[in-house]
């Protein structure tokens, strides 16, 4: 996921209450910039975004879509 798509969605941000916290080396540099924030509660303790909440239409006219 990418920070842009996370910042859209914050309407429907949830609470995650046993965060992952573990590297993760399949991720790409930003991907991992954006894990990296998340797992250090940068943006807000506990955030999570389910990706099935997502719209279709935000993932096909998404500028990183590729």
């Amino acid at each position: 996921m990418d920070r842009a798509t996370l910042d859209a969605h914050d309407p429907i941000w949830g609470s995650e209450d046993k965060p992952l916290r573990v590297d993760l080396h399949r991720l790409t540099p930003e991907e991992s910039a954006l894990y990296d924030d998340l797992r250090d509660n940068c943006i807000r303790a506990g955030l999570r975004l389910e990706q099935e909440h997502i719209g279709f239409y935000w993932l096909i006219s998404s500028p990183s879509t590729p």
